[in-house]
């Protein structure tokens, strides 16, 4: 997932939420992740790339109906948010 318009110096919080979806498109939780991206030092405010979020999930959470090895749907969402301002406390 990609991470817009991310300034020098500053982290960001991001949180990954899988939810897995059965064949009535209600959605089941699966995981969620929060990790912190570290500040680049590019010289401008640029996009983030971030790669390889990783999720175990469990076949006998499986809600297709089907057995081991068949097709599954998950939806992946992302929050995020900057950790670093310019905000100092008078």
């Amino acid at each position: 997932m990609t991470i817009k318009n991310v300034c020098p110096g500053r982290r960001v919080a991001l949180a990954a939420i899988l939810t897995e979806v059965d064949q009535e498109n209600v959605e089941h939780q699966r995981g969620m992740k929060a990790m912190t991206i570290p500040a680049h030092n590019f010289p401008m405010c640029r996009d983030v790339l971030v790669k390889g979020i990783k999720f175990v999930v469990p076949e006998d959470l499986n809600v297709s109906g089907e057995t081991m090895c068949s097709p599954r749907k998950f939806k992946a969402r992302f929050i995020a948010n900057n950790i670093d301002t310019d905000y100092t406390c008078l």
